[in-house]
C-alpha cells in the first residue's frame, strides 16, 4: 500500500530519494532518531545513549503516548526482584510455559525465550533509573488492585485449565503512585516514563515535542538516512495548539460516554481539536539526519477510525483505547520505506467484569442463548472471544442474591472508583429483569429453551465440577432466585463500554527489530518497536503486557544500532 491508495487514510507522504546525503540541507544531525517517545520510544533512547549514541526524539505530541496514559502497569517475571522480596516464586521457564499459551505462534519460541530470560534484568534496569516498585502483593483474581498493591495476577495464571500448563505466579508489576492517584486505572503510567525520559534528558538525548515525522529520507541504496518533520515555529501558535489540546482532552475525561449528554461535550471537544489541528498549517519544514538508525514507535492505529475501518471493521463499536497519537503513522512511515506490514486485523477488546467478583461468578451467554465462556478468565480473553466469536453480542446473566452481592462487592473501599461506579450503574440503570427465566429470556431476545438449558447446566456444574470450561466449584454461584437479571456486556452496551486497541503493525527482525519488507530482508537504518511492530503483545494482551514488549524491543532496537 502507498500514499496514494484509497485506503491509506494518513497524512504520512511518500518518501524522499536522494542520490547523496548532501542533496538534503539538514537541520539537524543525530546517530539514533526515534520517533514517538512513548514507553518503546524512551527505551530505544535511553538504552541508546548508554551505549554511546547520540539521540534525537521527536513526537506529534507532549510525548508519553499510551504509555503515559496507562495503569502503569509492566508484566515481568522469571523472579524479578520485587517477586523475590514479595515471596513469589517463578522462572523464566516457568513464564515461557504460561507465556506461549497466550502468545501463540506470533512469535517464535526463541524470541518469546528471550523476552522471558531478559525479564528480571528489564526490571532491574528501570529501577536504576529511578522507577518506583514496590512488593506488595494481591494474590487474587483481580482486573486491577486496590491503590496499595503494586503486584498481582495481570493475566489468566490462576485459571485451572492454565494453571495445569505453568505454576502461577504474579507478574503484573505497577509502578508506585500515591494512594489518591492510585485509585485511578488511567494515567499512571508516568510512574516508568518520566522517570525513564529525565534520565535520558540528562544523559543528553534532545526531544523535540509537538514535531510531526511526515517523511521518510532514503539514499540511492534505499537505506533510511533521515526524516523529515514538521514543527512549529512561533512559539505563541504551539501554546495556543496545545491549550486547544489540554481544554478538548480534559472534557473528554470529565465526560466519558456512559456519562448522559456525553455525546454534546464530545462535538464540543472535537471541535476544538478541529481548531487545534488548523494549527498545523503554519509549522515550518526541518530536516533530521540519522547516521545509524531510525526507530518507529509511535503506537498503533485505534485512534484512526477510518484505519480501524479497513483493517479490523469488526472492532468499531468499541471504546478506542489509548492516546490521539495512535494514528497508524508510525506504520505507514515504515510502509513508505518499504517495510511489510502484518496481523492488522487483530485487536484486543477488554471485557473486564471482576471487580465485583459476583458478577463473574454469573454466567454469560451469546445471543443463541448458548454460555461460552469461562466467566473468571482475564477481561481482554474474554473481550476478544466476544467480538472473534460472537458477533460483539454477549449477556452477563445473574439473579437477585448475586446482584445483590455484587453492590457489596464493590461498596465502600472494596474497589477502585471506576471499579464501583461502572458496577453501581449497570447493576442499577443497566439490567434487564424477568420473574421467570423465559420472560427474561423475551426481553434479551435469545431462545428461552436454550438460556433455560444452560442456566440448568450451570448449576450442576456448580454442584458437580463438571464445567467443560474448567471454572471452578466455589467461582460458580447457582441460579435460581428470581427476579433473573441480564446486563448487556457486548460492544452495543451504552453502560459498559469496550476497550480496544490495535496490535498489528511492521514486520520485523526478532533478532534486531529491523523493519523487514515484503521478501523478509531488513529495511537498512529502519527499526520499529512498541506497537508500531509486530511483537509479543501482538496476539493476546495481558495487563502490562503492551508496556513490556515496548521496552523490550526499543531496548533491543539500540542494542542492534549500538553495533
Amino acid at each position: 500500500m502507498t500514499p496514494q491508495d484509497k485506503n491509506w487514510h494518513s497524512f504520512v507522504e511518500a518518501a524522499i530519494k536522494v542520490d547523496k546525503i548532501a542533496d538534503i540541507d539538514w537541520d539537524h544531525e543525530t546517530d539514533v532518531l526515534v520517533v514517538g517517545l512513548g514507553g518503546a520510544g524512551v527505551a530505544c533512547a535511553l538504552q541508546s545513549l548508554e551505549l554511546g549514541s547520540s539521540v534525537i526524539a521527536v513526537d506529534k505530541f507532549e510525548g508519553g503516548g499510551a504509555t503515559k496514559a496507562s495503569g502503569g502497569v509492566i508484566y515481568a517475571g522469571g523472579g524479578t526482584q520485587i517477586q523475590k522480596e514479595a515471596g513469589v516464586k517463578d522462572t523464566p521457564k516457568n513464564m515461557f510455559n504460561y507465556l506461549k499459551l497466550e502468545v501463540g505462534d506470533i512469535v517464535s519460541d526463541a524470541c518469546l525465550k528471550d523476552f522471558c530470560d531478559r525479564s528480571a534484568d528489564t526490571i532491574d534496569w528501570m529501577i536504576g533509573h529511578n522507577v518506583d516498585m514496590r512488593p506488595t502483593l494481591w494474590p487474587h483474581k483481580t482486573s486491577f488492585p486496590g491503590p496499595t498493591y503494586f503486584l498481582y495476577h495481570s493475566d489468566n495464571t490462576l485459571i485451572p485449565n492454565y494453571k495445569a500448563k505453568a505454576k502461577p505466579a504474579a507478574r503484573g508489576h505497577r509502578g508506585y503512585a500515591p494512594f489518591e492517584q492510585s485509585k485511578k486505572a488511567t494515567n499512571l503510567g508516568g510512574a516508568f516514563y518520566h522517570p525513564l525520559k529525565a534520565s535520558a534528558v540528562a544523559n543528553g538525548m534532545t526531544f523535540m515535542d509537538y514535531s510531526e515525522a511526515r517523511q521518510i529520507v532514503l539514499d540511492s541504496k534505499c537505506k533510511v538516512i533521515g526524516l523529515h518533520v514538521l514543527q512549529f515555529d512561533d512559539p505563541e501558535q504551539k501554546e495556543n495548539y496545545i491549550k486547544l489540546r489540554n481544554k478538548a482532552h480534559n472534557l473528554m475525561m470529565k465526560f466519558p460516554p456512559i456519562i448522559p449528554g456525553s455525546k454534546f461535550i464530545l462535538k464540543r471537544a472535537i471541535k476544538m481539536l478541529k481548531k487545534a489541528s488548523k494549527l498545523e498549517e503554519g509549522r515550518k519544514s526541518i530536516y533530521i539526519r540519522a547516521k545509524k538508525g531510525v526507530l518507529l514507535s509511535s503506537g498503533g492505529f485505534v485512534f484512526n477510525s477510518k484505519m480501524l475501518g479497513h483493517y479490523a471493521p469488526k472492532y468499531m463499536r468499541a471504546y478506542p483505547l489509548g492516546t490521539d497519537g495512535d494514528n497508524g503513522s508510525g506504520i505507514r512511515l515504515g510502509q513508505t520505506a518499504g517495510g511489510a506490514i502484518g496481523n492488522m486485523d487483530r485487536m484486543t477488546a477488554w471485557r473486564f467484569i471482576n471487580p465485583p467478583l459476583s458478577f463473574a461468578k454469573g454466567l454469560i451467554v451469546n445471543q443463541k442463548g448458548e454460555r461460552f465462556i469461562n466467566e473468571m478468565v482475564y477481561g481482554a480473553t474474554l473481550g476478544v472471544e466476544m467480538v472473534e466469536n460472537q458477533d460483539g453480542e454477549a449477556w452477563l446473566i445473574l439473579d437477585k442474591p448475586l446482584l445483590k452481592q455484587a453492590l457489596e462487592d464493590v461498596s465502600g473501599d472494596k474497589a477502585l472508583d471506576f471499579q464501583r461506579q461502572l458496577a453501581q450503574l449497570n447493576a442499577r440503570f443497566g439490567t434487564k429483569k424477568g420473574k421467570t427465566i423465559k420472560a427474561l429470556a423475551e426481553k434479551i431476545k435469545v431462545p428461552a429453551d436454550v438460556l433455560e438449558a444452560q442456566i440448568t447446566k450451570y448449576n450442576t456444574h456448580g454442584e458437580d465440577g463438571s464445567d467443560p470450561h474448567h471454572k471452578t466449584t466455589d467461582d460458580i454461584a447457582r441460579i435460581g432466585s428470581p427476579p433473573y437479571i441480564a446486563i448487556n456486556i457486548g460492544l452495543s452496551a451504552k453502560l459498559f463500554p469496550c476497550p480496544a486497541l490495535t496490535l498489528g503493525g511492521l514486520k520485523v527482525d526478532e533478532k534486531t527489530g529491523s523493519v523487514l519488507n515484503e521478501k523478509g530482508k531488513p529495511v537498512k537504518g529502519l527499526y520499529a518497536a512498541g506497537r508500531n511492530a509486530i511483537g509479543i503483545a501482538s496476539w493476546n494482551y495481558l495487563s502490562g503486557l503492551s508496556i513490556a514488549d515496548g521496552i523490550y524491543s526499543g531496548r533491543r532496537a539500540a542494542r542492534s544500532m549500538g553495533k
